[in-house]
């Protein structure tokens, strides 16, 4: 018996569905990026301070303070979409079987 993914009940079968774990994934995506950016704007920070201290800066710049707020966006993103297959099963569909064949786009 597998033990992941967690549960198949909530499968993306649906537009609803589908949207809704979109959202979910794209609400912690964003949440977690908007976050890093609020610490890394308060240089009174834990964040600010190890990343300053990292990068050998006594500030960080417009910048790097983007260059950070990108990478823990696409690492946030990463574990977010790897957490929701593991328990939903989502983005299983995203996959292709073969070849592209081009098709009507509308």
């Amino acid at each position: 018996m597998p033990t992941l993914p967690l549960t198949t009940n909530w499968r993306s079968t649906t537009y609803f569905r589908a949207f809704v774990l979109n959202a979910v994934a794209t609400a912690a995506i964003a949440a977690l990026a908007i976050e890093m950016r609020m610490q890394l704007d308060m240089d009174k920070e834990a964040v600010y301070g190890y990343f300053a201290k990292v990068l050998g800066a006594k500030s960080l710049s417009e910048s790097q303070k983007v260059t950070i707020v990108f990478a823990t966006a696409f690492l946030g993103a990463l574990l977010v979409y790897h957490t929701l297959y593991a328990v939903l099963a989502f983005g299983g569909a995203m996959l292709v079987d073969g070849p592209f064949r081009p098709g009507k786009y509308y």
